[in-house]
């Protein structure tokens, strides 16, 4: 099932790696893990892991997932860009999906 986004993974980590380097392949996935561990990181984690089993559609999935996140990070005051959020729940999709095999 989420075969395809461990390939896609993959060739990121090779593309940063060939294009950026090493040291900012190492710096990009420190940043991911670190991202995770904030309280936006877990707030974007939590929403998208509840919406991956709903049966929605993807388009609706990230429409839902983006209005929760941005209405959220309003609420605690947190002015955040949308492609910061766009980034947020791709990182957080491929996530769920390297964890779950």
């Amino acid at each position: 099932m989420f075969g395809w986004f461990k390939k896609l993974g993959r060739w990121f980590r090779v593309f940063v790696s060939t294009v950026f380097g090493k040291a900012a392949a190492k710096a990009l996935a420190k940043a991911v893990k670190e991202l995770f561990k904030s309280e936006f990181g877990k707030l974007v984690l939590a929403i998208v892991a509840e919406l991956v089993s709903s049966n929605l559609s993807t388009r609706e999935k990230r429409e839902v997932a983006f209005a929760r996140i941005k209405a959220e990070a309003v609420a605690r005051g947190l002015n955040i860009k949308s492609s910061l959020i766009n980034l947020a729940i791709e990182m957080a999709v491929l996530r769920l999906k390297n964890l779950a095999g």
